[in-house]
This record gives structure tokens, sequence and C-alpha cells, in this order.
């Protein structure tokens, strides 16, 4: 990643689907077991004090992960391991 001197903020918003939620269809169900997923996992990394980044919903949206990155000191490591820890957190849901 190559910075050029100027400050560089990136606000990044997705949901993390579980294997299990991948194959439903989409409904009710979906949205309401998706709902929970950020919750969750948000708890498990402060319980294990990996990482943490925050989440919310909007409008008719279902809870979302919400990442700013601010620091341009930032790596393709350091968001590949939130990626990772993401996934390694939320693979039972």
């Amino acid at each position: 990643m190559v910075f050029n001197g100027k400050p560089q903020h990136t606000n990044v918003c997705f949901w993390y689907l579980p294997p299990a939620i991948r194959c439903m269809e989409d409904g009710e169900e979906r949205r309401r077991r998706l709902h929970k997923v950020a919750p969750i996992i948000k708890a498990r990394m402060m319980e294990y004090g990996t990482t943490m980044v925050s989440y919310q919903p909007q409008g008719n949206k279902v809870n979302f992960f919400r990442m700013v990155i601010s620091n341009p000191a930032a790596t393709f490591e350091d968001i590949n391991f939130l990626i990772e820890e993401i996934e390694r957190l939320g693979q039972d849901l």
C-alpha cells in the first residue's frame, strides 16, 4: 500500500455470512440470524482481545460491520488479520 502523505480514511461496511447462512434463501429467518452475527463476533473479539470492529444496522438493513481505517500505517496484513479473525470467530454461527 502506498501513501502519498495526505490523510486517507476508508469506511468499509460489510456483512460476514457464516457457512450456515450462506445457502439460506433470502427471507425473514436469514435476516434474523444475520442480524445476530456481528454482535456475537464483536463480543468474541473483545473476549479474546485480538481486535475490535464496530457494527450497526442501517434503516431496514440488519447489523453489519463498519470498519473505519484512518491509520496510514495500516497494512494489507493488518486488514487480512481482521478478516481472518472475523472468519475464525464466526465459523460456528
